[in-house]
Formats: C-alpha cells, sequence, structure tokens
C-alpha cells in the first residue's frame, strides 16, 4: 500500500515506545519524594516528550541548578531527542535515495570530525568562558544543551541516515532486477557477498576496538568525554550496525542470535528506561553505598522487572493496537491523523 504520512509513521513509532516510558515516569514520581514546583512544572513536557528537546533550567536559592532533560526518568531524555528526530527521518531519508556511496560515507566522516566541536565547547566549560558566563548556571545550561539535547546530536542523527544509504549501496541489491540499488528500486534483499569484509565482520572490529578503547587507553580517552559522548564513537558504531545487520559477522550469527541475547534485546528500550528509576528505588528503599547485597542483586533485579514490563505492559498494547489496526479499527487520534493528512493534500484556492 502507500507509505505512512509522517504522522501515521509518528503514530506508528509512539505505539511501541510510549507505554513503556510512560511506565517509567510513573514509577519514578510514585516513590521520589521532595519535588520542586519547577519540577512539576516540567511533568507535562516529559509526559508529551517534550523535556529533551530544549534546555529549561531553573536555579534554586541554594544554587542547584535543575533542568528538564535531567528530571524524574534521566535517561528518558534519549527518548525524547530521538523523538524530535523523528519529525525529519523521512524527509532526510527521501533526499539521500538520490546519494551515492562515496557522497554518503563522506557525510558520516564529516560528521564523526564534527563531534569535536562539543569536545572543543564543552570542556572545561570553555564556551560559558568565552562568554563571559559567571556562577554555575549558565555552565550548567550549555552542557545540558551539548548532552542533552538534539543540539548536540543532530550530526549523529544524519550520520545514521547517510549510513542506512551506504549499506543499502554496499550490501543490498534490487530484489526485482538482481542488480545494485537505484533510486527507483521498490524492493531490496541483502546481497552479503557484495560488503567489504571490514563491513562483513563489522561486529568483531567494531567491539575490538571499543575494548582497545576502554581498556589499553584509558587514560587517553579520559580528556575526551564530550568527543565520545556526542559521536566520537560513530566509526565503532556503524561497524557493529553493519556486522549485525549483514548477519555473517560470528557476533551477530552466533551470540546475538542465542536464545539469551534474543530475549535480552527484546526488553533492552525496556531495560535502559526502567534502569534509573530501579537504581533510585533501590537506593531510597534498600540504601546503596556500603549494600553489597543490593548491588549484586541490582543487574539480575533489574532484568527481571524489566522482562514483566515488557511482557505484561508494553507487548499487550502493542499488540492491541495491532490489532485494531488490523481490523481497521480507528481510534479519536486516527481519525485526527486522517483529517490532517486531508487537509494537507487538499489544493489551495
Amino acid at each position: 500500500g502507500a507509505r505512512p504520512s509522517t504522522l501515521r509513521y509518528m503514530r506508528q513509532q509512539l505505539t511501541v515506545i510510549y507505554p513503556a516510558f510512560l511506565l517509567s515516569v510513573v514509577l519514578q514520581v510514585t516513590y521520589a519524594p521532595g519535588r520542586t514546583p519547577f519540577e512539576w512544572a516540567m511533568l507535562p513536557l516529559q509526559m508529551l516528550l517534550l523535556h529533551g528537546w530544549l534546555p529549561i533550567c531553573h536555579a534554586s536559592d541554594h544554587g542547584d541548578v535543575s533542568c528538564s532533560p535531567e528530571l524524574f526518568n534521566k535517561g528518558a531524555w534519549y527518548v525524547s531527542t530521538v523523538f524530535f528526530f523523528w519529525w525529519f527521518a523521512r524527509p532526510l531519508s527521501e533526499w539521500f535515495r538520490r546519494r551515492s556511496l562515496r557522497f554518503s560515507a563522506a557525510v558520516v566522516l564529516a560528521c564523526w570530525l564534527f563531534s569535536m566541536v562539543f569536545q572543543v565547547l564543552g570542556s572545561h566549560d570553555r564556551l560559558a568562558g568565552w562568554l563571559g558566563c559567571e556562577g554555575p548556571f549558565w555552565p550548567k545550561v550549555i552542557a545540558v544543551a551539548i548532552r542533552h539535547t538534539p543540539l548536540g546530536y543532530a550530526h549523529v542523527f544524519v550520520a545514521g541516515v547517510a549510513s542506512a544509504r551506504a549499506f543499502l549501496l554496499t550490501a543490498a541489491r534490487d530484489a526485482e532486477t538482481g542488480g545494485g540499488v537505484a533510486e527507483g528500486t521498490q524492493r531490496v534483499a541483502l546481497a552479503a557477498e557484495r560488503a567489504p569484509l571490514i563491513l562483513r565482520f563489522g561486529c568483531c572490529a567494531g567491539y575490538l576496538a571499543y575494548a582497545v578503547l576502554l581498556f589499553g587507553a584509558t587514560d587517553l580517552i579520559e580528556p575526551y568525554r564530550y568527543f565520545l559522548s556526542n559521536g566520537g564513537m560513530l566509526p565503532m558504531m556503524v561497524l557493529i550496525l553493519f556486522g549485525c545487520a549483514i548477519g555473517t559477522d560470528p557476533i551477530a550469527s552466533w551470540i546475538f542470535c542465542s536464545k539469551p541475547m534474543l530475549l535480552l534485546g527484546r526488553i533492552c528500550f525496556v531495560q535502559f528506561l526502567m534502569s534509573h528509576m530501579f537504581y533510585g528505588w533501590v537506593s531510597h528503599t534498600f540504601g546503596w553505598d556500603g549494600n553489597a547485597k543490593a548491588q549484586a542483586l541490582y543487574v539480575p533485579c533489574l532484568i527481571v522487572f524489566s522482562y514483566g514490563c515488557q511482557r505484561w505492559v508494553e507487548r499487550p498494547y502493542t499488540e492491541y493496537q495491532r490489532s485494531r489496526r488490523e481490523q481497521g479499527v480507528k481510534g479519536f487520534e486516527d481519525r485526527v491523523i486522517d483529517w490532517v493528512d486531508s487537509q494537507r493534500r487538499m489544493p489551495l484556492l
């Protein structure tokens, strides 16, 4: 059928991620005491996935600075940032459909090098110093804008779309003609034999490079935290994603396809959302510092808890929405989207 509109696409994506996100926020609000008026004022933005779009910050009388992307479930800033970029995923993907492999690879390289800009601006509060900002407020705002808002990750998003285009041009073929993927290609099929060797073993290469950095160059990379967290890991991530997508890498075919890893993959998003909330609950209820039993049981309990959330919250809701769509049942939001799409298609008088 016809490709869904942008609003319909957003609706489909939110169906998958929003139940777990909402549950994590509700659980966080339930157990965490002592919320300030500023934090409560930011809660609606959190519920609407808008809290990570801008660094809305507030300084208390004691000098503590709170910013909207870090409130309640601190890890959820990532979901808000992804939600922002989804609005541009379709147009940017369409634009890259007409771009060559050389151009796409150059874009990925340029985005990776651009990550160093944030290292220069953020490290040692350098941008705040250049602007003459004094006190803790503005350095905190700048740091949050770089680390927790779309501003610091737009180049990573572009690199992701460019990498997807590069994958189609190196490891896929036209399913109907058997030739390379072209602008008019409607269906693609995997062609692992066309991919370069380093991409076919991308997981091994990417994880090896990561291990070298983590265990062999810790002191070297320590001063470059802004660079690494804001796109500096792009080469390794691209290799790993290519290796997983092609499927011939032994890590992808043997380890990631095992039943335990498939289970962890199914609950990984929920586990990511619940990790900070669950840690806060354990610390608040049982204490963390000096509690060896809580520290030892945290990860196993988090996995079990995340499985329960995925099995009895996220999965039933997703299946319910899929069943409604297959039966042609339209809710209020579907009718609103249909009306908006119809208005956009109407010619101007």
